[in-house]
C-alpha cells in the first residue's frame, strides 16, 4: 500500500471517528436534557414521571403517598409480593397492560392528593451542632 493511500485511509477513519464522536455527543446533551426535565417533574411531583420498571414501595417514598393505599388500588393480595415487584411484574400477573397499571397508579396517587392536600407549612428541620472529637494519646477506639 502507497503512502498516499495510508495517509487518505487515516483520514478516513480519523472522519469517521469524529462523526462517531458528535452523534455520542449529541444523544450524550439529549440525555442529560431528558434527565433534567424528569428531574423537575418529579420534584413537582408530575405522576407521569412512573415507569414500568418502579416498585409500590418506591412510588410510595417519591410521591408521598402511603404504601397500604397504593396496594389497596391495585387490589393485589400479599403486600409482601407488592413491596418489591414492578409495575411490568405486577401488570403481567394481573395480565393487564402496564401502562392500565400506571394509569391507575396516576389516578389513586392523584385522588390521594385531593383528599390529603399537603400542607402549607414548611417541613421542620432538625439543626443539630456537631462537636469535635478529642482524642486522648494512648487510648485506643474502636
Amino acid at each position: 500500500m502507497s503512502e498516499r493511500a495510508r495517509l487518505g485511509l487515516l483520514c478516513l477513519l480519523l472522519l469517521l471517528m469524529l462523526g462517531m464522536l458528535a452523534i455520542c455527543a449529541v444523544n450524550t446533551f439529549q440525555a442529560v436534557r431528558s434527565f433534567q426535565q424528569q428531574s423537575s417533574a418529579l420534584e413537582t411531583g408530575d405522576v407521569s414521571t412512573i415507569r414500568d420498571w418502579m416498585t409500590i414501595h418506591v412510588i410510595s417514598h417519591i410521591y408521598n403517598v402511603p404504601e397500604d393505599y397504593l396496594e389497596r388500588t391495585l387490589q393485589f393480595g400479599g403486600p409482601d409480593l407488592l413491596r418489591h415487584a414492578t409495575l411490568s411484574v405486577l401488570a403481567n400477573r394481573k395480565r393487564q397492560p402496564v401502562n392500565q397499571v400506571i394509569r391507575t397508579i396516576q389516578r389513586a396517587i392523584l385522588a390521594y392528593r385531593k383528599k390529603h392536600p399537603p400542607s402549607l407549612s414548611p417541613t421542620p428541620t432538625l439543626h443539630t451542632q456537631v462537636k469535635p472529637l478529642s482524642l486522648e494519646p494512648g487510648r485506643t477506639y474502636y
